[in-house]
């Protein structure tokens, strides 16, 4: 029956599609399902720095510092794809280096003693004085709080974002002309 409220649709080709689907196209489906799930996570985690990160404060070379923030889809030497999504340093940037920093804080920090003035002084003393006091960083815990705050959502959609990625390497495959 066809008709204005009625929409028929025939999921034997689909269903042959995802029986009959080669590795490297299922991969490929895994690889944007994990991708779309990490970036759920990803956006968090600017969203937090972004509102906790001060308004005075710069970064080196007055760039954001979302930037230092990473995630990425890899193989494992096992053959299986994983996500993740980290700030603990980058090697293209400085940034993510200095995230570390501003998640997880610093403790107390002074100059190191090299002159006849900071030797034999107490760290309250030095504190009092301000010689050499390079205070210290308090968490923001931005990764932290948005990793806790998503890691249900990951979970919940993976299964989702999964389906959704076989049915968008299914219509490739159809404007190709693969799925007839």
């Amino acid at each position: 029956m066809n008709n204005a409220s009625t929409i028929d649709f025939d999921a034997s080709r689909f269903y042959d599609f995802v029986s009959n689907m080669d590795k490297k196209t299922m991969n490929r489906a895994e690889r944007d399902a994990l991708r779309r799930s990490v970036g759920i996570t990803a956006r968090a985690t600017r969203r937090n720095l972004r509102a906790r990160w001060p308004k005075s404060a710069s970064t080196k070379g007055g760039g954001k510092p979302a930037l230092g923030l990473v995630a990425n889809v890899q193989k494992a030497t096992t053959g299986d794809l994983y996500g993740q999504v980290h700030i603990m340093g980058s090697a293209r940037t400085d940034r993510g280096f200095l995230l570390r920093f501003f998640e997880k804080g610093t403790d107390e920090r002074f100059a190191k003693v090299r002159t006849r003035a900071f030797r034999g002084r107490s760290v309250e003393e030095l504190r009092a004085s301000n010689a050499g006091w390079r205070n210290r960083i308090k968490p923001l815990w931005f990764f932290r709080d948005a990793v806790a705050s998503t890691k249900q959502q990951v979970f919940s959609e993976m299964e989702d974002q999964m389906q959704n990625a076989v049915l968008r390497q299914w219509v490739k495959s159809a404007q190709k002309g693969g799925a007839r």
